[in-house]
């Protein structure tokens, strides 16, 4: 079968990969000039296979009126007399509840162990060279009340099977020596030993190659989609901007918040909403954690990529394609360096990202045939999991797109 998949980010790649080595003639299309040019080029880096706890939950709801009045930094909601913006609103509002964030928050948990499997099994087979390293994630609470809330949660991971562990601040810093310096309140931590990371950029770029070597996937970047042909009501081909249409059996969108400008033939797209997010990246000096860490209170992400430092946060709800803001990225570094003085100022070479990530209200991507057009697929919306979320996303995909043919 001919599939071309739309975005060649840490999702679309994975996708391609799995397509074409189940035997498919695979185009990967891009309109960046090179794969992982998104949110793959700043993202977290963490690989958080035990933390893919759903956005919409009871803790956001209760800090919720703090969030819309401007209180909390780490948040910024600007709301749109858009009929989808509401309506998704409304949406995410309803998975708020305890019993629905749980819900999603296992069957993330779920897609997020697949996708472990999955990448071990790639890493078997392939020589990527992309940072990538189990590091251990260590989660920050900054006082007695919010680590108290973590307890609960914690069991309920361990009966899932997953391997998190409850730490005094003095436990946390043995296992992260920084720690010892850290500026952020810590009144305990969770400790999650088997969560990895890696570089999402660096592993588009190998996986496209080795896909492109080994399985004889053709690439088609600098190349923006505009549309899809129909042949007798079914998907026919992909059409461009500025070049000839391409001829396929069927296609996938994975090309994250850009899945919007797809919407005539796409009504998925109006499950999908941005989340802004912002990373800086420095070069890693002696006396910086090596251990994955998450500042609960602040939002921030902090991981050593190899001979890197980044540190990634803030979570802006705002219209699509809002753009880089200077004022947001200011916040970010000047909550960066109050906990971890003297790393973040800035410096030649450092890495300044800003990006969207695309969020269902549910934060459960949509792995799915589309309603649009019989022949296209969607396998998108994973928010702020997309790295953690990829290859399990793409095996789900492959199964999905095997049973309908």
């Amino acid at each position: 079968m001919r599939i071309a998949v739309i975005g060649a980010g840490v999702v679309g790649v994975a996708s391609a990969y799995m397509l074409a080595k189940a035997g498919h003639a695979v185009t990967l299309i891009d309109a960046e000039a090179e794969p992982g040019r998104g949110a793959s080029a700043g993202n977290a880096a963490q690989l958080s296979w035990a933390y893919g706890d759903a956005m919409a939950s009871p803790s956001l709801l209760k800090h919720l009126p703090g969030i819309v009045a401007g209180h909390d930094p780490a948040f910024r909601v600007r709301f749109r007399l858009d009929p989808d913006f509401m309506i998704w609103g409304l949406r995410f509002l309803a998975n708020m509840p305890d019993r629905r964030w749980w819900s999603n928050t296992s069957a993330i948990l779920q897609l997020a162990d697949e996708s472990r499997r999955e990448l071990a099994a790639l890493l078997a087979e392939a020589p990527l060279s992309f940072d990538y390293r189990v590091a251990g994630k260590l989660h920050l609470y900054p006082d007695a009340a919010s680590f108290s809330r973590a307890g609960p949660l914690v069991e309920r991971k361990r009966l899932l099977g997953l391997d998190q562990r409850l730490l005094s601040r003095a436990q946390a810093e043995e296992v992260e020596p920084v720690l010892k310096s850290y500026q952020g309140e810590i009144a305990g931590a969770v400790h999650t030993p088997g969560d990895a990371l890696g570089d999402a950029a660096a592993f588009c770029r190998e996986l496209t190659g080795f896909a492109v070597a080994r399985y004889g996937v053709e690439r088609l970047f600098g190349a923006k989609v505009a549309g899809f042909e129909r042949y007798k009501d079914r998907l026919s081909a992909v059409k461009f901007a500025d070049r000839d249409a391409l001829g396929v059996d069927a296609a996938v969108v994975t090309a994250g918040p850009l899945i919007r400008t797809l919407a005539a033939a796409l009504p998925e797209a109006a499950c999908v909403q941005p989340v802004r997010g912002y990373s800086l990246t420095v070069e890693w000096r002696d006396g910086a954690p090596r251990v994955s860490l998450t500042d609960v209170k602040r939002k921030l992400a902090f991981a050593a990529i190899g001979v890197r430092l980044r540190v990634a946060g803030l979570a802006d709800i705002e219209r699509p394609d809002a753009g880089f803001d200077t004022d947001r990225f200011a916040v970010l570094r000047d909550m960066a360096n109050s906990v971890l003085p003297g790393y973040f100022t800035a410096q030649a070479g450092e890495a300044r990202w800003s990006g969207e990530r695309p969020m269902t209200p549910s934060s459960q991507p949509i792995i799915a045939p589309s309603r649009g057009i019989p022949g296209l697929y969607v396998n998108g919306g994973h928010g702020m999991l997309g790295w953690t979320l990829a290859m399990g996303s793409a095996r789900r995909l492959l199964n999905i797109l095997s049973s309908m043919t």
